[in-house]
């Protein structure tokens, strides 16, 4: 099996390549079932993923809905895309969702209607308790940096084991 450079515990058990690739037909899927939450709305296009590395590549399309008022890409939605970018490459590495417990983004440059923006999630650490990935995108439809992040998440792999999801919603 090939090593990743993503530096890790004893105790975490990294997937396995299959599982890796096979994620981004997974969230493809999911994305597609889903078209009216946030996900769905910005469109993901999972386009990569590298063992070796520890990445995840997303392709996100500008949409109109996204503008702020003065017709640029909103950061609410940046940091909604470095998170969900990330966030996937931690998931395909460690093989659950670990939910953020802090996001620290960087805005560097613009993006209008219309763009393509590439977002790299790398997970830079798997431990027990925290994983930590980083997010870099970039504007393929003018090469420019846009913005960067680096997060911070909660490895449940103990609740994600036996988790049953419970209904929150409060009895009549």
């Amino acid at each position: 099996m090939m090593k990743t450079k993503i530096s890790y515990t004893k105790k975490v058990q990294l997937m396995p390549p299959e599982f890796v690739e096979g994620c981004r037909q997974y969230m493809h899927d999911e994305r597609q079932a889903n078209p009216d939450d946030v996900n769905g709305k910005m469109d993901p296009h999972y386009v990569a993923t590298d063992y070796e590395e520890g990445t995840m590549t997303v392709v996100f399309e500008v949409k109109e809905w996204e503008l702020n008022r003065v017709g640029i890409l909103h950061g609410g939605i940046i940091s909604t895309m470095i998170d969900h970018a990330a966030g996937s490459a931690v998931f395909a590495f460690i093989g659950h969702w670990c939910p953020t417990l802090d996001i620290d983004i960087k805005f560097i440059s613009q993006a209008v209607l219309g763009d393509k923006l590439k977002c790299v999630g790398r997970v830079i650490h798997a431990g027990e308790r925290f994983v930590t990935a980083e997010c870099i995108m970039t504007n393929e439809t003018n090469g420019r940096l846009v913005a960067t992040g680096l997060m911070t998440s909660a490895n449940g792999a103990e609740l994600a084991k036996g988790a049953v999801v419970k209904n929150t919603k409060p009895e009549d």
